[in-house]
Formats: structure tokens, C-alpha cells, sequence
């Protein structure tokens, strides 16, 4: 939902800078009405509706697979680079390197936990936020639904480069990627329409 890694979210909560609340037993706990004040305070509101995918959609787990597909990161982040080229006119504003690295690096990591997990809808708040992040921008914010498209296209060639070099042997790991996918990618495509509906009906 707020789209910063488990562990930042532990430092924040332990310094302060995000509201939680301690159980009895020392678990750290978030208040979904907190979290969106939170966010709307620093300009990066959540729509009242946003919603996790309906039911509970249970897939093989690929751990290893996760695993290597994270330490992959750079790999996977240059591909996508390496994909644009100068020459060739883009439908949608290219953002800058830096922000595309760190958008790829978010996209990548809910789509390696979905793979950890085997549960693709745990991560997709994660997808829908930045599709919502993009559709406040209007239309120069539909660039956030292509740079999805090629972050997707980076991970499966990277993923049939681990599948080829026989490191990992999880079962069904490509096929669960590719549903994996298409979640986490629908997700980004609902954000985006959340977010882009909530900028029309600004005055």
C-alpha cells in the first residue's frame, strides 16, 4: 500500500514517522484509516475503495525461484533498460533512470514475494498503488501502465534464463509467474484507473 519495503516500514513505525501500534505481545500493528491519512498528508493519497483482489488465489510456491529472481534485481533492471532506445519514439513520456530503477525494483519485489508465497493477492496493494500514484498525474501518468508492461517483459526473459541454466527446479515456477503476472499487472491497470478518475473529479 505504501510502497517501501517491509523493512523501512519497521524502521518508520520504530522511530515514529509511521503511525502503529504495539500488541501485548510486541507485534507492530497498522489501522488502515491511519495509513491513508498518512499517505494523503504527503501528497500521496489512497482512494477510499482500494480494494484487494477478490477471494484468495493459492498458487504453487517457487521460494528458490524468488530467491533468484531477487538477487537478479540489477539484471532484470538493466534489461529494461536496455530496452529503450533513442531512436525509437515511445508512446508514453519516459520517466528518468533513477525513477524507473526504483519503480522496477518495487515491481520486481511483488513479484518475487507472490512467487514466495504462492498468494499474489497479498502483494497486489503494493501494484495497485503505483498504478493510483500514476493516474493523479492525468495523462502523462499512463507512462506508469507501459513501464509496467516492460518491467513484466524483463522479469519472464530474466525468468527463462534461470529456468534454462537448471539452478532452481521449483515446480511450475514459469506458469506461476505468468499468473502472477497478469495479477500483478491487472492490479497496476485498476490503481491507475482509481487514480485517474479521482484526478477528473478534482475541481
Amino acid at each position: 500500500m505504501i510502497g517501501v519495503s517491509v523493512a523501512t516500514i519497521r524502521g518508520w513505525a520504530d522511530q515514529g514517522r509511521l503511525p502503529s501500534h504495539r500488541t501485548v505481545g510486541g507485534h507492530r500493528r497498522f489501522e488502515l484509516e491511519e495509513l491513508r491519512e498518512w499517505l494523503s498528508e504527503r501528497g500521496a493519497p489512497v482512494p477510499t475503495r482500494l480494494r484487494a483482489a477478490p477471494g484468495r488465489l493459492e498458487l504453487p510456491r517457487c521460494p528458490a525461484f524468488a530467491r533468484e529472481l531477487n538477487s537478479r534485481m540489477e539484471h532484470i533492471v538493466e534489461r529494461v533498460l536496455s530496452g529503450y532506445d533513442d531512436r525509437v519514439p515511445t508512446l508514453a513520456p519516459r520517466r528518468s533512470e533513477v525513477q524507473l530503477r526504483r519503480a522496477a525494483g518495487r515491481f520486481i519485489r511483488v513479484v518475487a514475494d507472490s512467487l514466495e508465497t504462492g498468494n499474489p493477492g497479498a502483494s497486489s496493494g503494493r501494484a495497485e498503488i503505483a498504478g493510483f500514484r500514476g493516474g493523479l498525474q492525468g495523462e502523462s501518468g499512463e507512462s506508469v501502465l507501459a513501464e509496467h508492461m516492460r518491467f513484466g517483459a524483463a522479469i519472464l526473459e530474466e525468468a527463462q534464463d534461470v529456468e534454462a541454466s537448471g539452478l532452481v527446479s521449483d515446480d511450475m515456477a514459469i506458469a506461476c509467474l505468468h499468473t502472477i503476472m497478469e495479477h500483478a499487472l491487472l492490479a497496476v491497470s485498476r490503481g491507475y484507473t482509481m487514480g485517474h478518475d479521482e484526478e477528473m473529479a478534482q475541481p
